[in-house]
């Protein structure tokens, strides 16, 4: 194994023991969460937040911007270059967190005040929860730059430690809602700014104890390449608005036609995706700095290749993750939650099956972006994806039910991963036969086995007992089928070196 994949693989197995230990903390803490405010309280808080999110895409492209270019400096072995890059990615979100900071404060407050579906006595609660809520983005996103250089840098043991201490106070703040009398919705707004503040803070302070040189102020009046800078990360602006704003208007779609309960169904379904996601980008995120090293120092054909490979490999883990949620979604649900709103069960299901489906070309992202040639790739993926929300929209005024949102993004989904190839083939050339031979085909073998398990189910009656068979069984049966139909025989063969050397080295250490 090549030290790069050893790297890979390193940093994948901090990034998954950091989300193992912050899903199930954070399994406990939403709970109580949802206990302590309610199905309305929550709901409320999941729309309000949703358009603070809304506000603040740009802090996602703008870390993707950052630790691409400072990646790619590393790639090329130029410190002074890394420094510049750091000092002008920090000028553009101080003057990002101003722009935001007025746009909240005004068409944020505007909107609440006159357009946001809410009794009339939660209003001013609600426009408490939304500044705060823009109080905890401002902190978010001055620390963008200091977490893209620990991306770029490949510490992901800083970065889990920092999630595991957020994952904890959150647990802590959680329990201690049940216990206070007054109003638990102003409480939580405030408490979560105070906890982004912390886990921010502790992002700078590293950079300052570890990589002083880099982080060391030095501002830059280099015109060009504060608009190359902001030219690229506008292109990924568009990518990221079109995802954030798919799901955050739906959260404004949602709730004006049906209300903050069923905002809450969307809420939760949304959180148990979320836990999917993050391990799904786990592996990606872990090359995403290996790709870009070796496309800048000219080594583009692992960039390819790693590509591929990862993308195969996060179909994989989701799946592992995925199937016994989606063979138990309303047990786990009742069993985490208890009693939830409506249309919840079916909600989650599908935006699961939509993260599964939009996860199939995980490691392409961290390849365009490499290769800077991604304007199209944004505008074309991106127009499909927002096409859902009009299309809701009308399925809405129809009378359809509100989980049909979730199945207008699942066919943009199915028509962006046609889209990929196409895109890859006309722009950068691309051999899209190999890709899909490498990542798609194997990912549909294992697809097609695990069916039966879906049909099994069916036979026995919801109980413990059920609840924990089907999960051992599904997981076992997953990566069998992973092992015998996802890989080809070159991996088989490495596996099997593998085992063999563990036992060699177990002999003699006997």
């Amino acid at each position: 194994m090549s030290q790069g994949n050893k790297l890979i693989a390193k940093n994948t197995a901090i990034l998954y023991f950091r989300l193992i230990i912050t899903s199930i903390i954070g399994l406990f803490a939403s709970r109580f969460i949802f206990k302590s405010l309610g199905a309305d309280d929550y709901g409320l808080y999941s729309v309000v937040g949703s358009i603070v999110v809304m506000m603040a895409f740009i802090n996602t492209v703008m870390i993707s911007t950052t630790y691409r270019y400072i990646a790619f400096e590393m790639g090329k072995n130029d410190k002074i270059a890394v420094n510049k890059v750091f000092n002008i990615s920090l000028v553009i979100h101080i003057c990002l967190a101003i722009i935001i900071l007025i746009l909240t404060e005004t068409l944020g407050v505007y909107y609440v005040r006159n357009y946001l579906n809410v009794n009339v006595n939660r209003v001013d609660d609600a426009v408490f929860v939304l500044r705060f809520s823009i109080f905890a983005t401002i902190f978010s996103i001055l620390s963008v730059p200091f977490q893209g250089l620990v991306t770029a840098l490949e510490k992901f043991s800083v970065n889990a430690i920092i999630e595991i201490i957020r994952s904890v106070l959150m647990l802590v703040i959680s329990f201690s809602l049940l216990y206070y009398i007054g109003n638990r919705l102003r409480l939580y707004s405030v408490l979560m700014m105070v906890l982004t503040i912390i886990s921010s803070l502790l992002f700078v302070i590293y950079c300052f104890c570890k990589h002083k040189n880099i982080v060391k102020w030095n501002y830059q009046r280099d015109g060009k390449k504060y608009k190359e800078m902001i030219g690229y990360s506008t292109w990924i602006m568009i990518g990221a608005a079109a995802s954030v704003g798919q799901r955050s208007f739906a959260a404004i779609i949602i709730n004006s036609f049906f209300g903050t309960i069923i905002n809450a169904a969307y809420g939760i379904a949304n959180m148990v995706n979320g836990i999917i996601s993050q391990f799904s980008q786990s592996l990606s995120q872990a090359a995403i700095p290996q790709i870009t090293k070796n496309y800048s120092s000219g080594n583009s054909d692992r960039s390819i290749m790693l590509a591929a490979y990862i993308s195969k490999y996060t179909m994989f883990l989701m799946f592992v993750l995925s199937i016994p949620i989606l063979l138990e979604t309303e047990y786990l649900i009742h069993l985490w939650l208890g009693e939830v709103p409506r249309y919840t069960i079916i909600m989650t299901k599908l935006i699961i099956i939509n993260t599964l489906i939009s996860g199939l070309g995980a490691g392409l992202p961290a390849l365009i972006q490499a290769t800077g040639k991604i304007k199209w790739f944004q505008i074309i993926l991106s127009g499909t994806s927002l096409l859902s929300l009009p299309l809701a929209y009308l399925l809405f005024k129809y009378g359809y039910p509100p989980y049909y949102i979730i199945i207008t993004f699942i066919i943009t989904a199915v028509i962006n991963v046609f889209l990929w190839q196409v895109l890859l083939k006309r722009i950068i050339n691309f051999d899209v036969a190999s890709f899909l031979k490498i990542s798609y085909l194997r990912v549909f073998y294992v697809a097609i086995s695990v069916i039966p398990l879906f049909l099994l189910i069916n036979y026995f009656d919801q109980s413990l007992l059920r609840f924990i068979f089907s999960s051992l069984l599904s997981v076992l049966y997953t990566m069998i089928s992973i092992l015998i139909c996802g890989l080809d025989n070159i991996e088989k063969q490495k596996i099997k070196t593998f085992i063999n050397n563990l036992k060699i080295k177990y002999a003699r250490n006997k």
